[in-house]
């Protein structure tokens, strides 16, 4: 298969981005028009921009940034690779060491995006070498296609099992083809990808047939659903897929366990795989959590209000049906109990859910109390019933 700029980006993270979008956008849609989501949103959005710039500053004072000057031929690689997807502002490069892992990230932070290579991955590939082009062209994919600035968007929808994983899975799957478009050797890609899977030394030894292989053998319930619930397709998938654009076959693909699925559906994966895709599904969660905490506990606390009133005004049919029938108010609350069926006056000295029921006779007059056992907490009113009729009020807490 030919690559072009044009076919670069998967077709199934186009299709899943619809899915990821709609629910994102009805996700933000509840929380901002909640009184106490608007601010919660924007607090937390703060929070994450100024630990991200952070994060930046770290990139910025501890890690190499590469120039004309600092590392050139890898500049002029990296500004040829910039070149072929027509970008017209150049993210900064920056090398880090990182105690010999092999591994690439592309961030953004205030507008600008910066691409970070560990110093490792740069050693075992080569400054010029088309395993380098590869990385980089994949973390560009990244950048072209707005995948970081879309993430946080779409951080509602990806946190979802299953869909989340899927469409993180498709950017990468886009990016690989990103990368194989910027090395312009496919067997260059696919050798990058084994040096990743196998180490600096043995992985350029070893058979990328056989390791693709590994995907076709090597199935069942666990590894379908460590696929499923991770954001990133296996390293044998991934290795697959490039021999298939390299030798321009349909792309492989072998069925799950089924049970698998239903195992991912509660698994925590996808976008919390790891690093900043970690953070940032934490930061989502706690935000989400931080609004709709508050909203359930004041929904259950207008639920707990709403049940005296309706419990007294049971009561209170109760002795206007024996005033009917009697002629007369009862003198007690076991007489009133001979003459109903109505159970709510089995409250009568009882806590039933969050509150205190009280129920009072004397001299034709009558009185039915209810009062939250946690003021605040189980319930805000105080309500009473009597001849005169149904009367609430606000109930002080410590913080009145």
């Amino acid at each position: 298969m030919e690559l072009t700029l044009k076919n670069l980006t998967c077709g199934k993270e186009k299709v899943l981005f619809c899915f990821v979008l709609a629910i994102s956008i009805i996700a933000w849609l509840i929380l901002t028009i909640t009184i106490v989501g608007l601010p919660f949103t924007l607090g937390f959005a703060v929070m994450l921009w100024f630990a991200n710039g952070l994060f930046v500053a770290y990139l910025k004072s501890e890690t190499v940034l590469v120039t004309d000057s600092q590392l050139p031929e890898l500049y002029a690689t990296y500004t040829a690779a910039c070149e072929q997807f027509g970008l017209t502002k150049m993210p900064a490069l920056y090398i880090a060491q990182a105690g010999g892992a092999l591994n690439a990230f592309a961030t953004r932070h205030a507008g600008r995006d910066f691409v970070v290579l560990f110093s490792d991955i740069v050693e075992s590939y080569g400054q010029s070498s088309d395993e380098i082009k590869f990385l980089l062209g994949h973390e560009i994919g990244h950048i072209k296609n707005r995948h970081i600035l879309k993430r946080l968007f779409l951080s509602p929808g990806l946190i979802l099992p299953l869909l989340g994983p899927a469409y993180s899975r498709a950017c990468e799957t886009s990016c690989d083809r990103h990368g194989a478009f910027a090395a312009k050797n496919i067997d260059g890609a696919v050798k990058a990808m084994m040096i990743l899977s196998g180490g600096k030394e043995i992985g350029k030894t070893m058979s990328s047939q056989a390791f693709s292989q590994q995907h076709k053998d090597q199935r069942g319930f666990f590894v379908s659903w460590h696929e499923l619930i991770s954001g990133y397709p296996t390293l044998s998938q991934r290795v697959g897929h490039l021999i298939s654009l390299r030798d321009n076959t349909p792309l492989p693909s072998y069925s799950r366990n089924p049970l698998a699925y239903l195992f991912a559906l509660v698994s925590f994966g996808g976008q919390g795989a790891g690093g900043s895709n970690f953070f940032i599904t934490v930061i989502v969660i706690a935000m989400l959590a931080a609004i709709a905490i508050p909203n359930l506990l004041r929904a259950r606390l207008r639920a707990n209000d709403a049940l005296p009133q309706t419990t007294l005004k049971a009561m209170v049919n109760s002795v206007q049906e024996y005033v009917t029938i009697n002629g007369s108010y009862p003198s007690s609350l076991d007489v009133l109990k001979s003459s109903t069926k109505r159970k709510t006056l089995e409250y009568c000295g009882k806590s039933i859910q969050g509150y205190n029921y009280e129920c009072a006779f004397s001299d034709g007059d009558y009185e039915f109390r209810a009062t939250p056992q946690t003021p605040g907490a189980s319930g805000s009113k105080i309500c009473t019933a009597n001849k005169n009729g149904l009367s609430c009020t606000a109930v002080k807490t410590e913080k009145d």
